[in-house]
């Protein structure tokens, strides 16, 4: 095989190739055509001056006819050079075919007119003329154009009686007749030869683009057949989602209630830690399904980022109050940098923050009694200010070679980690995938024994003012003093008597005056009747969803400046707040969250009533 590929046709492509422009070498026609112009100009004056040789031998006085025919066989030499400089491959063709058809016919009047041997080589020119100019049909005409005007001109020379010199006698021209059959069949034979390698890649070529195509075409189904999967996939995620969550709303939820109970009235200590544990254990469930529906969302291009306006000192805030019992629960201090005037950022804060503590939460869990570090800065770059946010521990540190499968689903730099200190390994690649999608990315550095850094770095854009929004989020003295007759009512709308008696006991616990109701084609007269502060509302309820209800609550003239929350299975933050809802949460319910967003768009004036409201019964509306 390689003897074989050693004498091939191919071993001199480099040289060719040094002589054709790169714009030839673009196209593959214009390039193969090339250097078929290349081979015929770089051997095919040897051919032609073995009979110039052969010429000179014979003729006892070789004239200015020799001397012509051998300049125009020489200046084939200089095409190749030509091309390179000019790249006018059909233009220097043309010229090409028109010199050899003088030759031709300049060898016949000289040597023996129409009986010249020269007239041989007229077969090749046409020949040359589909070598050199491929399908194109006027260079084609061209080339016949000029055999037929050159031989039409020789023509008329031998009817006009005009008698051709005799440099040489006929009969001695037979051997020269000889030699240039030879050189021309050699010729002609070294062309097709050349050609035919070509046909032969070509059609390798083609054996192989169909190969491809059959590939192309079984990719396509195994394509087809993924994408059914990964629709087959998310609609099972999506039930599964359901039928998960709801009862996770009512384990957490009521264990937090008699948590709360137990430690309040002094019961068993055992108690206490076993529903201490239940409660946890409860949420660490529902971040592993949070954490794999999340996933789940961003492989299949189905996540979508929410971009509003938010406070990085607020986002500060709330990484701290959410960190520091992480951190204390294995005896870490945290501490908290801040840079100057981090202002405001646009982005998707509740992904940011999902980001944030997952990185944090991470640090907590490997460092014992050591120190963990969030650091926020804005900076300043060329392409906009970007947001930094790092996580610096003393813990147990990451080995470098194992820093480059962190980021990979279900995957820890060490396998007894998760024996030992536990979790899944969605936390870090959800974390990096997260970021990819807001602009941004995720990077880490770590020295096993020492700690790690990660860092989150985001695209930022400074707000404009939010002096219209903050007007309109702040009361003016009439309101305040209606929600102060209201005594902060709450109108809970959710057809799932667990998630009604849960708000019930939160809502009352924290100072509100709930108002439940189970039936959502009630919503709009019950809301006209108790004029609540806000609504917290679900969305899967038989009869009427909740995005009617909402519509219906957001057309009303009397109620469609009251805030609306969304609390529901369903995870469509965008739909919620296009339809009007002041926010959305997906239960289960986290008690810590639902309370900072009441405070948020239902600002209270409860302090001066606390006790009243504390003794005030819920009004309900069960169907």
């Amino acid at each position: 095989m390689g003897s074989r590929r050693r004498l091939s046709p191919e071993i001199i492509y480099p040289l060719l190739d040094w002589f054709i422009p790169p714009a030839l070498k673009a196209e593959r026609d214009q390039h193969q055509r090339a250097r078929i112009f290349l081979v015929s100009h770089f051997f095919g004056p040897f051919l032609g001056h073995t009979i110039t040789v052969y010429l000179y031998l014979i003729d006892p006085h070789p004239g200015y006819g020799l001397w012509v025919l051998a300049a125009a066989i020489t200046v084939y030499w200089a095409f190749p050079w030509l091309l390179k400089r000019t790249g006018a491959l059909t233009e220097l063709a043309l010229i090409s075919v028109a010199n050899l058809v003088f030759m031709i016919l300049w060898g016949c009047y000289h040597y023996g007119g129409v009986s010249s041997p020269f007239v041989a080589w007229l077969v090749v020119v046409p020949l040359l003329a589909f070598l050199y100019l491929g399908s194109s049909l006027l260079p084609r005409l061209a080339v016949l154009g000029m055999i037929a005007v050159g031989v039409a001109v020789f023509y008329e020379f031998y009817a006009a009686g005009h008698s051709f010199p005799e440099h040489v006698p006929l009969h001695a021209l037979s051997g020269i007749g000889i030699v240039s059959i030879i050189s021309a069949a050699i010729y002609v034979s070294m062309m097709a030869l050349y050609y035919a390698n070509i046909v032969a890649n070509q059609s390798e070529l083609e054996r192989e683009v169909q190969k491809h195509r059959a590939t192309a075409i079984e990719l396509r189904e195994a394509k087809e057949e993924a994408e059914n999967a990964d629709r087959a996939k998310s609609e099972f995620l999506a039930k599964m989602s359901h039928e998960l969550r709801t009862p996770l709303n009512a384990v957490i939820g009521y264990s937090e209630m008699l948590l709360e109970d137990a430690a309040g009235e002094g019961g068993d200590g055992q108690a206490v830690q076993d529903l201490t544990k239940i409660n946890s254990s409860g949420k660490h469930l529902l971040s592993l399904i949070t954490d794999v529906l999340d996933l789940s969302k961003i492989e299949a291009g189905k996540m979508e980022l929410f971009n509003e306006r938010f406070d990085l000192n607020g986002l500060v805030d709330e990484l701290e109050a959410a960190a520091r019992p992480l951190c204390a629960k294995n005896g870490n201090a945290l501490v908290v940098e801040r840079g100057p005037t981090l202002g405001e950022a646009e982005g998707d804060i509740t992904k940011l923050r999902q980001a944030a503590l997952n990185l944090i939460s991470n640090a907590a869990k490997f460092t014992k009694d050591g120190r963990i570090l969030l650091g926020v800065t804005r900076e300043a770059r060329r392409d906009g200010d970007w947001l930094r946010l790092s996580v610096r521990d003393t813990g147990i540190g990451i080995a470098r070679e194992n820093l480059r499968k962190l980021f990979q689903n279900f995957s820890q730099a060490e396998a007894w980690t998760s024996s030992k200190y536990g979790g899944t390994g969605l936390g870090l690649a959800l974390t990096q995938k997260l970021c990819r999608l807001m602009g941004g990315d995720v990077t880490v550095e770590s020295e096993l024994g020492q700690g790690s850094c990660f860092t989150i770095r985001l695209p930022a854009s400074l707000a404009e003012t939010v002096q219209r929004r903050a007007g309109a989020e702040q009361p003016g003295e009439p309101a305040q003093a209606d929600a102060a007759q209201r005594r902060d009512i709450v109108l809970v709308i959710d057809d799932d008597p667990a998630v009604l008696d849960l708000m019930q006991r939160i809502l009352m616990k924290e100072g509100f005056r709930p108002v439940l109701a189970d039936d959502p084609r009630q919503a709009m007269s019950l809301a006209r009747a108790v004029k609540p502060s806000v609504v917290i509302l679900d969305v899967l309820m038989p009869g009427m969803n909740g995005w009617e209800v909402l519509r219906a609550l957001k057309s009303d003239a009397e109620l469609e400046t009251v805030p609306v929350v969304m609390l529901t299975i369903v995870d469509d933050r965008r739909t919620g707040l296009a339809l009007g809802a002041a926010e959305h949460l997906v239960k289960p319910i986290d008690r810590d969250v639902l309370v900072r967003v009441l405070d948020r768009v239902c600002p209270r004036v409860r302090a001066a009533s606390a006790d009243a409201a504390s003794t005030d019964q819920p009004m309900a509306a069960n169907a």
